[in-house]
């Protein structure tokens, strides 16, 4: 077909309005394939992409304006509506977070060649695909009237579609009516294009004679559409087709098999079922299934010594009753819970304040949360577990609905309790009703070894907290950790077994001793389930001595998989102990004394310590962290419309940053992502995670040390920040005042309670690094750094 010539403001309504039915056709016959949820949003995007198409080819923007601004757009839409996939009753942040989360995910594992099983990502492929059509053919059509642009890729889009999805015979309706639609707007096109050539010739067309023309095309298209549905049979089924048709689509099949793990989430409209680490039943067994899979990461608050437990535990599930040589969970009953709505009263959770801890799935998905201590809040909803506690709910386990996909983010108020041992000690043995009849229970073959054994140990143990404390030390320093375990001999009491003879074990068989020992002497004790703390990792800032190095984020991996004992203690709650003979033994504080120093009344001996030693970056690589911005080119888009889009982003970036502390997240949240993946973690990206944890003060003060470098004069790493700043004074001496200054208050900020003055280091700050880059200057020419020295003598 002939093109119309280009002109401005070119509108058709009828034209306009096919576009709009055939492109919705397309996204139509897409949704009745139900591949997977959430297909309907490739309408919304479709209709979406249709308005912007058509305003911009209506416009005076040149095409690749244009297609920036329609990118712009697909940009701030489709993440929007992509939150959808996750309940509106979560925060929006946590639901951008949770999906870009899910698809960084899943991009990783189609590029590692492995099949991707969460459906957003088909969604998102899709609706890409779909955006970038609906555009381009309606700005093609208002800008340059262009049947084949308009067209020709939604056309491809329905033959694969109808080629993947031909099982139901009914659908083949949706080809027909779109090959109508189609012909009928390339007769309307054809129909204009004649209608201006009859008006430059002055050739009159009466309305009447423009409505049959209408008519005829309709017709002519519908005629069409039955002669191809009457084709006889032996025509499409002769051998030479055939033979043409595959020579033909073998690059796309060769293609479409590369494409396979894009679309392996399309075999089950829900993804899959979800398989849990941790069942409603605990066996004994002979070990869990451990791997390196990261099953999560945790950012928790920065707590005082005084309330940050001696380490965490993610708790899953607990479980009350003991038979046969496996763990229940009894007499709870669900409840359905709403985090927009009002919470359960929970027993742990009464008289403490809950902290936040936010999770961010690894690969693995589960419904199952796992959360420090009692969770009385979390940010997805779903059920709980939970037996009644006189007045209030004893939850034993939290699910989200749906389940949680690898990639996303769910955040956790707990109440996270550190007792010390004097309020263990002073609890006594009043317990309530509803936690003797619960946790006190014992197998009906329980062994009266096991019994004797428990009495024997705490025989000289006065209260509750020292009998639990001497059973566990005892199963530490008897029982030796094995991972796994062979099948016990037959007619033989298994606990007798493992500790009497065997004495070996991992932690479930550690914690099933403890409680069945406790309970056997009157202390009631529960069966929990989860992970132990993880790896940590270090936001400390970089002159940081190392006792004041704080772990505010764990990697969690299958490895972690975890049992132990907790122990229910009057007026405090259930509280952990740890009898495995791998995982490091329990530091609780003393009762802080009369006059406390600034540990906080701790005992110093007992300060908790991180797990892992935590990465301490040279100073000599600290420069890569200064990067200067690249400068971005100028455009010609006018300012009416690019303004208020750069002010509404500016803004929102200010408010995000402000409120969810972006500017350290997002690295930490990279380098999270990139150890999922499996993939390296570069320096830069340490460097900039470490970086933003870094206050004002500090990052002025590394001016210093970036003058140290560039004079080649790098300090060692056990440098005080004093010898820091007399290494560069002593080379730069017209620098000595204001290192000075700039050394006061880096260490008011440190050791002193005022505030220092961040805008007067910030100017020192800058005044060094100009200085620093003038003397290179005069190196570059001199060969020397003592010409400046000299210089400033005279």
């Amino acid at each position: 077909m002939k093109k119309l010539h280009p002109q401005p403001y070119w509108w058709d309504w009828p034209a306009v309005a096919l576009l709009f039915m055939l492109l919705q056709v397309l996204s139509s016959r897409l949704v009745t394939t139900t591949w997977t949820p959430h297909l309907n949003f490739i309408q919304i995007f479709t209709s979406m992409g249709i308005v912007i198409g058509l305003a911009l080819g209506y416009s005076q923007f040149a095409r690749k304006n244009a297609r920036w601004i329609s990118f712009g757009y697909m940009v701030i839409m489709l993440p929007l509506i992509w939150t959808r996939v996750i309940d509106n009753q979560v925060e929006l942040d946590e639901r951008l977070l949770s999906v870009g989360g899910r698809l960084l995910y899943s991009v990783s594992e189609f590029f590692s060649r492995r099949p991707v099983e969460d459906p957003l990502f088909f969604v998102a492929i899709m609706s890409i695909t779909f955006w970038i059509m609906s555009t381009s053919a309606s700005f093609s059509l208002t800008r340059h009237q262009n049947f084949l642009a308009a067209v020709l890729p939604s056309a491809i889009g329905m033959l694969v579609i109808q080629h993947y999805d031909n099982g139901v015979t009914g659908r083949i309706w949706f080809l027909a009516f779109f090959i109508f639609i189609a012909l009928f707007l390339l007769g309307r096109l054809n129909f204009l294009q004649d209608q201006r050539n009859w008006r430059d010739r002055r050739v009159f067309l009466s309305p009447e004679n423009s409505s049959d023309l209408t008519s005829s095309m309709a017709i002519a298209a519908g005629l069409i559409i039955i002669t191809a549905w009457t084709m006889p049979l032996s025509i499409t089924s002769n051998a030479t087709v055939r033979e043409a048709w595959e020579r033909i689509t073998k690059p796309w099949t060769a293609f479409t098999d590369r494409m396979e793990n894009a679309v392996s989430a399309l075999e089950s409209p829900s993804g899959g079922k979800p398989g849990e680490f941790y069942g409603t039943e605990l066996e004994l067994g002979s070990g869990f299934p451990l791997s390196d899979v990261i099953m999560f990461t945790v950012e928790t608050p920065d707590l005082p010594f005084d309330q940050k437990p001696p380490r965490y535990y993610w708790r899953g599930r607990t479980y009350d009753y003991f038979s046969g040589g496996q763990w229940y969970t009894t007499g709870t009953t669900r409840g359905e819970f709403s985090p927009v709505e009002s919470n359960p009263t929970i027993d742990d959770a009464v008289n403490n304040d809950p902290v936040r801890f936010i999770f961010s799935l690894g690969k693995s998905k589960f419904s199952l949360l796992y959360a420090p201590a009692q969770p009385v809040w979390v940010s997805r909803p779903g059920s709980y577990l939970a037996s009644p506690a006189e007045s209030t709910l004893n939850i034993t386990s939290w699910n989200a609905t749906p389940t949680l996909l690898p990639g996303e983010t769910y955040q956790v108020d707990a109440v996270v309790k550190n007792p010390n041992i004097d309020e263990l000690r002073a609890a006594g043995a009043e317990y309530p009703q509803w936690i003797n009849a619960r946790y006190l229970q014992l197998p009906e073959d329980y062994s009266p070894r096991i019994k004797a054994l428990a009495e024997e140990i705490t025989a000289t143990a006065e209260t509750p907290y020292d009998k639990t404390l001497a059973i566990t030390r005892y199963l530490r320093e008897n029982i030796e950790y094995a991972p796994t375990i062979p099948t016990a001999p037959k007619n033989t009491d298994l606990l007798e077994w493992i500790l009497f003879e065997y004495k070996k074990g991992f932690c479930v068989y550690y914690a099933t001793s403890e409680i069945v020992m406790l309970r056997s002497i009157g202390i009631p004790a529960r069966m929990a389930v989860g992970f132990a703390q993880g790896t940590g990792t270090s936001q400390d800032g970089i002159n940081q001595e190392i006792e004041d190095i704080v772990i505010n984020s764990y990697t969690v991996r299958k490895n972690n998989a975890h049992a132990w004992p907790e122990v229910y203690f009057p007026g405090i709650g259930w509280v952990e102990f740890e009898p495995t003979g791998n995982q490091a033994p329990l530091d609780r504080p003393i009762a802080p004394l009369e006059n406390t120093d600034s540990t906080g009344g701790l005992n110093p001996n007992n300060l908790p310590q991180p797990e892992t030693e935590p990465y301490n970056l040279p100073p000599d690589d600290i420069d890569g962290l200064n990067t200067d911005p690249s400068q971005t080119d100028s455009t010609f888009f006018p300012l009416l419309y690019l303004l208020p889009l750069f002010i509404a982003f500016t803004a929102l970036t200010i408010y995000l940053s402000r409120r969810y502390a972006l500017t350290t997240r997002v690295p930490a949240f990279v380098r999270t992502t990139m150890e999922r993946s499996g993939i390296e973690v570069p320096i830069w990206i340490i460097h900039w995670e470490r970086w933003s944890f870094l206050s004002p003060i500090e990052r002025s003060f590394e001016s210093i040390n970036f003058g140290l470098r560039q004079v080649n004069q790098p300090a060692p790493v056990h440098a005080t920040p004093l010898e820091r700043a007399k290494s560069l004074a002593n080379i730069l001496p017209q620098l000595e005042i204001v290192i000075k200054v700039l050394l006061d208050e880096h260490q008011t900020s440190l050791y002193t309670s005022r505030v220092a003055d961040e805008k007067q280091a910030r100017r020192a700050a800058y005044q060094i690094g100009m200085q620093v880059v003038l003397a290179l200057l005069r190196f570059f020419w001199t060969g020397s750094y003592e010409a400046t020295v000299t210089q400033v003598k005279k």
